[in-house]
């Protein structure tokens, strides 16, 4: 992948996008990150007659827009999920935690996973999902991280929980923010996991680098040898992966992806709550 600016508008930038299978792409970003157009000249315009490879690509070639007129331009246009260094400044920050500091920033966010297996761990949230709203029993939890100026962390949200009302169909019912007007600077996302606390901070920071894992491949690019791991990273990814056969399982701590590795298996009831999508 490799990007150009070509244009600039008072509202969007327009950047020309040759992706990894050397067509290219005529994209505007909007400001905040949305795409106002996108046109391109090796694949059919309708999704439904692209090639599962095909809309991956068209995908790529989005993703990797945002990120780039972001880094071109210092607009705000790329989602936490595709900022690598917001990212690792997280993952830093954590590293960087005092155990008391970590249980008051992700104890909670550790109780709701490993309190869906443990009855003697109280899960903060409880499934807040309404009665017969929901397809099946599969639940994830995402915990928004806001990073103070000087890239420590400032605060945790509450623990918020995603659920499927259909085929397709996500939902999100929030819980409390600190900074509900705010992009976070990252998330924490994962299905319940049964996990002792004294093992936690290490399972944070391999779901951190699984998040960066992510980061490069949604824009089609390869990831630096140290996050070429395995296991659940961002949605954002999970999602293509389980739906698109051209892409590797890489959110599978068990996969077999060459030059990729589980260094940590942190997959007991994991999958579980995968299964229930099916």
């Amino acid at each position: 992948m490799n990007g150009e600016i070509i244009e600039k508008e008072n509202e969007w930038i327009g950047v020309e996008i040759t992706d990894n299978n050397g067509y290219r792409h005529k994209i505007a970003v909007r400001f905040d990150g949305e795409i106002e157009g996108h046109g391109q000249d090796g694949y059919p315009d309708d999704s439904n007659e692209r090639t599962d490879k095909g809309n991956e690509m068209v995908r790529q070639a989005r993703d990797y827009a945002k990120w780039y007129v972001a880094q071109e331009t210092g607009h705000d246009t790329c989602p936490w999920y595709l900022d690598c260094d917001s990212i690792e400044t997280v993952k830093a920050a954590v590293e960087g935690c005092t155990d008391e500091e970590l249980q008051t920033l992700f104890g909670a966010f550790h109780r709701q996973l490993a309190g869906y297996y443990d009855d003697e761990i109280s899960q903060p949230q409880p499934d807040p999902v309404p009665d017969g709203a929901a397809m099946n029993r599969y639940r994830e939890y995402k915990l928004d991280i806001y990073l103070t100026d000087d890239s420590g962390i400032d605060a945790t949200s509450g623990v918020h929980t995603m659920y499927y009302a259909g085929v397709d169909d996500d939902r999100l019912v929030r819980s409390d923010d600190p900074y509900p007007d705010r992009k976070p600077d990252g998330r924490l996302e994962h299905v319940p996991l049964e996990i002792p606390w004294e093992q936690f901070e290490t399972f944070l920071d391999y779901h951190l680098r699984c998040q960066l894992r992510d980061c490069y491949l949604a824009r089609g690019a390869e990831p630096p040898a140290e996050y070429r791991v395995l296991g659940p990273g961002t949605d954002h990814m999970m999602v293509r992966c389980m739906h698109r056969e051209c892409l590797p399982a890489y959110h599978e701590y068990d996969a077999d992806v060459d030059g990729y590795r589980a260094e940590d298996t942190f997959n007991a009831g994991l999958l579980g709550p995968l299964l229930e999508l099916f």
